[in-house]
């Protein structure tokens, strides 16, 4: 699942050159200047909605695990994630409040009682808000590609450190969209999001992002 599989996203491991520098990239060399033009680049988007395609690999199985739906934003801190193929399972986050919903039950959390909780439900937020250099559970780097940046962030929290190895977020450099969220997990297990037709600023309900 994605929670985290984002947690929740999203990961990918990606071939190392040796110096650690993922390959078709290379570091950023002004970040303060990149940061800016992510900011001005999300003041603008007030929702989000998007396609994703999931991909789970666990080293027990293996098979992938495949799996499609559809992701909506709303600032400032509304996610609705629906998986629609080949299953039916729903997450929602708004404010402190997560919803999960598959084919059998709802269940509900509180983030505000688990730091944990807290922090992952950060993670997706600061990713469609373009603030997710200033998370301080995570320290990131940032790579410039052809197309696209890429942002590793390696855990600094002892929470952290517990549940993930590395988030990947990969931005079209046309627009900064989050093309890809790339999760990997403490035990080698690792999820990629690939994220498709994705429009901005269309009319979005707030029902939608009921937790209740």
């Amino acid at each position: 699942m994605l929670m985290r599989s984002f947690f929740v996203t999203v990961l990918l491991f990606n071939s190392l050159c040796v110096w650690g520098q993922p390959k078709g990239f290379k570091a950023v060399k002004n970040v303060q200047e990149f940061q800016s033009a992510l900011a001005k680049a999300n003041a603008s988007v007030q929702t989000i909605s998007s396609d994703f395609t999931q991909v789970k690999n666990m080293a027990l199985l293996e098979d992938k695990i495949r799996s499609k739906g559809k992701f909506y934003f709303k600032k400032e801190d509304k996610v609705r994630i629906e998986y629609t193929s080949p299953y039916s399972y729903l997450l929602v986050m708004n404010g402190g409040q997560i919803m999960v919903r598959d084919e059998q039950k709802t269940s509900k959390v509180n983030t505000r009682n688990s730091k944990t909780m807290q922090s992952v439900n950060r993670i997706m937020i600061d990713c469609m808000r373009g603030t997710v250099l200033n998370n301080p559970d995570f320290k990131a780097v940032v790579y410039e590609g052809q197309d696209s940046y890429l942002l590793s962030l390696t855990p600094s929290t002892e929470a952290m450190k517990k549940m993930f190895r590395s988030i990947d977020v990969y931005l079209a450099k046309k627009n900064f969209d989050v093309d890809r969220l790339s999760m990997t997990e403490v035990g080698g297990d690792f999820t990629e999001m690939d994220f498709s037709n994705t429009q901005h600023n269309t009319a979005l309900n707030d029902a939608i992002f009921k937790t209740r």
